[in-house]
């Protein structure tokens, strides 16, 4: 409903109250009308025709509680309810529910402004998730995202696997060519990992050079093969470039995988910075999976 057809609740309630005060005074007219002779005569009043008055009266009066009961129920309680649903699905984490109010221009023009402030909220709350370098999500909401993720693993018996990715010997890149060349080399990681994963994969910037990725309903084997094919095709997708030379740049990976590797985010991570600590020892420019924190995968 658009802004010409909304109706204000101060024009509801003039509405609503002339309507009462012409009903009340016809009411009130016919009364007097009906009953005016015995009432200025010695007469005696006939009791049927008072009760039947008295019936018009009490009649009427029900007549406008319900009219002012609906109108206010219509334009008035339905629109807070609408509101109270909305506050309650953001406060439980919906934070794409929106509230769309038509009724009355107050509440609709009240509605908007929580709307702004709820978008407002989460534009923020984005914007502090995210890695300003890389664009991917940063530390702050990988934590939240894969404890998500263990717990739906654990609930329903879902495989999960995640890897960790470190730019080989990336300070020596930054000393050599520069924090520029340093930190493109992150931003073309970043967007190689970005098109090389699934939709429903998850990257992020862990920390530093080390990036993370979690394969939901992924088993160590598959995960394997993936991380293998990331790693066998990243110095043609990551290099650093100086003069049209491109010099190759190098990485190294550790797989862990729930719930072998790990039954909660924490072991989770543990075991993979084990896997990617392995690695490294063998020399760097690998990929290595680990079991558990006590016990390597043969």
């Amino acid at each position: 409903m658009d802004e010409k057809r909304s109706v204000s609740i101060v024009v509801v309630v003039v509405l609503l109250t002339t309507m009462i005060v012409i009903v009340a005074a016809v009411v009130l007219s016919f009364v007097l009308h009906f009953f005016g002779q015995d009432l200025t005569s010695n007469a005696a009043l006939d009791y049927r025709k008072l009760a039947l008055g008295v019936e018009i009266v009490l009649g009427a009066a029900l007549l406008a509680a319900l009219l002012m009961a609906s109108v206010l129920n219509h334009f008035v309680k339905k629109p807070i309810n609408e509101l109270h649903e909305m506050a309650d699905d953001v406060i439980n984490g919906d934070v794409a529910r929106l509230a769309r109010v038509s009724r009355s221009r107050e509440f609709k023009d009240l509605a908007e402004k929580i709307n702004m402030m709820v978008e407002s909220v989460v534009h923020t709350q984005s914007e502090a998730d995210v890695d300003r370098l890389t664009g991917l999500n940063n530390f702050r909401h990988l934590n939240n995202y894969l404890e998500t993720q263990t717990n739906l693993a654990a609930r329903y018996d879902r495989p999960l696997a995640l890897a960790l990715l470190d730019i080989d010997h990336f300070s020596e890149i930054n000393d050599r060519y520069g924090h520029g060349t340093g930190n493109n080399v992150l931003k073309m990681t970043a967007a190689y990992l970005k098109s090389t994963l699934r939709q429903v994969d998850y990257v992020g910037r862990y920390g530093g050079e080390t990036f993370i990725m979690i394969l939901p309903e992924t088993e160590a084997a598959p995960a394997m093969m993936v991380m293998e094919k990331i790693h066998r095709e990243f110095t043609d997708q990551v290099f650093v470039e100086i003069d049209h030379k491109k010099s190759p740049v190098f990485a190294s990976l550790g797989v862990a995988d729930f719930p072998r590797s790990g039954e909660d985010s924490g072991s989770l991570i543990a075991s993979a910075k084990m896997a990617l600590l392995l690695a490294k020892r063998r020399g760097r420019n690998q990929v290595t999976y680990f079991r558990a924190l006590n016990q390597e995968a043969g």
